[in-house]
């Protein structure tokens, strides 16, 4: 199962919770635990994402082009 989808049940788990008919107490463990799950995915694909915009940045190659009105001599 990939990030997202696992991100996707999370989300759906966390609004069924409250209705659950579970304790209170087990209502408010389980909306702690998928909350950081939630939190902890959110992260790593952010970071991801990031890691791959910079990797991008530095892969690609550019020429130095002098500035405009400055002379090559």
């Amino acid at each position: 199962m990939s990030r997202a989808s696992t991100l996707i049940l999370l989300g759906i788990l966390v609004i069924l919770v409250p209705f659950s008919g579970l304790p209170i107490s087990i209502r408010s463990l389980l909306a702690v635990i998928f909350g950081a799950c939630v939190s902890g995915i959110g992260l790593s694909l952010r970071a991801r994402e990031a890691r791959t915009a910079s990797a991008e940045q530095t892969s690609s190659v550019s020429e130095t082009v002098p500035p405009q009105g400055v002379s090559p001599i």
